[in-house]
């Protein structure tokens, strides 16, 4: 019975783990880089995972209202740089919804006691057993969300942190900044519209 459960919450939790992949999701404090999204930032192209925790904006008034592409490719080569140092400091998916599910499964217990007060003849030990795996998924699920706004919001800061230490050193980076993205991009092609082509 509790095998045949823990796989039903394996199998409805894949769609979340999944998710953790896209930059575009709830998750994307989770996103990092790969060498090959570093190559095409090296090339002068656009990287969504390389983005996954920022957007950049232009100020109007400064550069004709446009994103240089040196001021993108340095911006995403900083948050590559983030990505990476960071990654290694904070919880993971994997520790985030643990951290989650652990103080919700044991609040769950908490259902086995009410339970008895509530209904005569209630046996405290199942409906204990039943609240702490109910909660599970749930405080996983928390956990993770929680993680990744934490890893998005480190990641988004160090990289407009990094930004403006360099922002005034170059007429090509005026006007342009780096904005925090803690949960979700859009679908699709999330590139800057102001960026000069």
């Amino acid at each position: 019975m509790i095998s045949r459960l823990v796989a039903r919450i394996t199998l409805a939790s894949m769609p979340l783990l999944l998710g953790a992949c896209a930059s575009m999701s709830s998750f994307n404090g989770y996103v990092s880089a790969s060498s090959e999204d570093a190559k095409k930032v090296e090339h002068g192209g656009y990287s969504d995972a390389a983005t996954a925790q920022i957007a950049v904006v232009q100020n109007p008034d400064f550069n004709g209202g446009r994103i240089s592409p040196r001021a993108l490719k340095k911006i995403q080569e900083y948050s590559i740089s983030c990505q990476r140092q960071i990654d290694v400091q904070l919880a993971g998916a994997g520790q985030s919804g643990v951290n989650g599910a652990v103080p919700y499964g044991v609040a769950g217990l908490g259902v086995g006691p009410a339970a008895k007060a509530a209904f005569a003849g209630a046996s405290m030990h199942a409906y204990a057993l039943y609240g702490g795996i109910a909660y599970l998924l749930p405080g996983a699920v928390n956990g993770l969300i929680t993680g990744s706004y934490a890893m998005a919001s480190a990641k988004g800061t160090c990289t407009r942190d990094f930004w403006e230490d360099v922002v005034h050193t170059d007429p090509d980076f005026r006007g342009t900044h780096v904005v925090v993205v803690y949960a979700g991009k859009a679908f699709g092609n999330s590139m800057p519209p102001a960026l000069k082509k």
